[in-house]
């Protein structure tokens, strides 16, 4: 099975891999500046799937079950009949984002929890609306809910690694979506790349942040 999508430009196909692959193999390494921003998407992206299904949810998931979803979540969002709905998502896309920014910066338990289970269910919107460009709605919606349940797992009992896993998922994915809609490769070879880039990438930042965790023992 194809996909139905039109293929990818040359230039935002390099642009992609490059992205994910400094993401799938060495995204700990930058993690001090990728979480403000990890944040930032955490909060605007879950503000703003709440002011849709708050306002619209019935043609979202109308959107969602139609061949082309981004499309369709597009003209949701940008209803030139309509600004008053463009407008309300605009300010819940912009303050769920500086509010997580802002939260991100308090050394609190309460706050820190509350960022994990956000950190979590974005990182499962994600991955959802990656899929339902590649899948039909059932399918993606299965297969998002089974990663979703292993995220927050992983996010509540050690978020660092949680955070390397993220990372190296979320750059596997970006690879297998560029490659698979570059050339027009089957479905399955996207989930076999995705699944032995995000093993890889995963072993790669678990070992340099083990690294990072023996140094100051050894100085000692």
């Amino acid at each position: 099975m194809h996909t139905d999508l039109p293929t990818l430009g040359a230039p935002v196909m390099i642009g992609g891999l490059a992205i994910g692959l400094f993401l799938c193999f060495y995204g700990s390494k930058a993690r001090k500046f990728l979480m403000p921003l990890r944040s930032v998407f955490s909060g605007a992206l879950i503000s703003l799937t709440l002011a849709l299904l708050a306002i619209n949810g019935k043609a979202v998931l109308s959107a969602l079950a139609m061949a082309d979803p981004f499309s369709a979540m597009y003209d949701l969002l940008w209803d030139a009949k309509d600004y008053t709905h463009p407008l309300i998502y605009l300010i819940s896309f912009s303050t769920g984002g500086l509010l997580m920014f802002f939260l991100s910066r308090k050394q609190q338990d309460s706050i820190g929890f509350l960022l994990k289970i956000l950190t979590g269910l974005s990182m499962g919107l994600a991955i959802f609306l990656l899929l339902r460009s590649l899948v039909n709605l059932p399918v993606s919606l299965l297969f998002s809910s089974i990663i979703l349940f292993f995220i927050l797992y992983l996010c509540l009992r050690g978020f660092d690694y949680y955070v390397a896993l993220e990372n190296a998922l979320a750059g596997a994915l970006l690879v297998s979506y560029m490659v698979t809609r570059f050339w027009y490769l089957d479905i399955w070879l996207f989930f076999v790349w995705a699944t032995l880039l995000t093993v890889l990438g995963m072993f790669s930042q678990v070992r340099s942040l083990k690294k990072e965790k023996e140094k100051p023992t050894n100085n000692e």
